[in-house]
């Protein structure tokens, strides 16, 4: 018999929130998937591709999960991507945010968030590492 691999941290997430909602995961577990996303979708086409598409809801997420593990350079880089929205307030909905960002001055809308999202490659903190480690330590929040 095959053994099977064990599932990961964001696969457990996902089956949590598929059977019990978002609301059910604790303000660690939302802040690591946030966090997750935030590098998954920057990677793949920066910042602005993270606040146009659906994770862009999780910014404050992100940003709580960024705080909790000690990365204050990249906290510092996406409170300042936030700050493109009126009063740094990311919307939930996508098409709000959506409607935010393409009515966004060229300048903020490119031109800012690809410098931001350039420092938030250049930045040497081991934020994957500082999770890790994070939920190491505090098992008790990470019930999943």
């Amino acid at each position: 018999m095959k053994e099977s691999k064990p599932k990961s941290r964001l696969d457990r997430f996902y089956e949590r929130i598929e059977s019990e909602g978002f609301e059910s995961l604790t303000l660690s577990e939302r802040a690591s998937f946030g966090l997750t996303w935030l590098f998954m979708e920057t990677n793949n086409g920066g910042l602005h591709q993270f606040f146009f598409n659906d994770s862009g809801k999780l910014a404050p997420d992100a940003l709580r999960g960024l705080e909790m593990v000690g990365a204050p350079k990249t906290a510092d880089i996406l409170r300042r991507a936030m700050s493109v929205f009126p009063d740094s307030r990311v919307p939930v909905d996508i098409l709000d945010r959506r409607e935010l960002l393409c009515g966004l001055p060229e300048g903020l809308q490119w031109d800012r968030l690809g410098e931001l999202t350039t420092e938030f490659y250049q930045t040497s903190e081991p934020v994957a590492e500082l999770l890790d480690a994070y939920v190491q330590k505090h098992p008790e929040e990470f019930p999943t």
